[in-house]
């Protein structure tokens, strides 16, 4: 059975996207380093904290005795990296990712670029305040209502992008950052379909406004 896991960075979270994760029941709740002080705030007890340390707070060893407190000092990799380590040796096939993004962009845009060297290995799902992000190498098929938008951003170049279900369609083209990206588009049915053969892309599914 594939194992869950909820891994809580250290950037932005929201109490939008912690409802939807808790949709999903985990085998593993993990925070990086200072992602702990999102876990509590949102009232998980972490089963593990892995990193650094340099963003842990105090005290958070006292208050959390049952958790395993994972020390890795190397500066060759972020928390974030030592985390999703972590998770692979612990079996988790799939992860939900909160706190990715948000507060420097360097951060953010370093992250996501580390991801797409795990997604292979991990199913990643990428929640932010604004929307659940997928990384895509081959296809992917999303469900969402009328209207909800949707933005294609590749990672270097992604050519034969095809789409179905999109209000700008896309039948066999080339998206490449710094020439051309598919930002704000939007579905036209409730399910849609985006392929590629070759390259990346990060598919952002934009939260529909209530």
């Amino acid at each position: 059975m594939k194992k869950l896991a909820i891994l809580f960075a250290n950037g932005q979270v929201t109490e939008r996207e912690v409802t939807i994760a808790m949709q999903t029941t985990f085998d593993l709740v993990v925070a990086a380093d200072g992602g702990i002080v999102h876990a509590e705030r949102f009232g998980f007890v972490p089963d593990a904290v892995v990193g650094d340390f340099d963003s842990l707070p105090p005290d958070s060893k006292k208050r959390f005795q049952n958790t395993r407190f994972i020390y890795r000092p190397s500066q060759e990799q972020c928390d974030l990296e030592k985390a999703l380590i972590f998770c692979k040796s612990e079996g988790i096939a799939a992860v939900t990712l909160l706190g990715a993004t948000g507060k420097r962009l360097d951060h953010t845009l370093g992250n996501l670029s580390l991801l797409t060297r795990y997604d292979r290995n991990l199913t990643l799902r990428i929640l932010t305040p604004e929307a659940e992000i997928f990384i895509v190498r081959e296809c992917l098929e999303l469900e969402g209502v009328p209207g909800q938008a949707v933005s294609l951003m590749p990672m270097g170049e992604a050519t034969h992008v095809t789409t179905t279900g999109l209000e700008y369609s896309l039948s066999g083209e080339t998206l490449a950052f710094g020439q051309r990206e598919g930002t704000s588009n939007e579905f036209s049915s409730k399910r849609c379909t985006i392929s590629l053969t070759d390259g990346l892309l990060f598919v952002f599914r934009l939260y529909q406004e209530n």
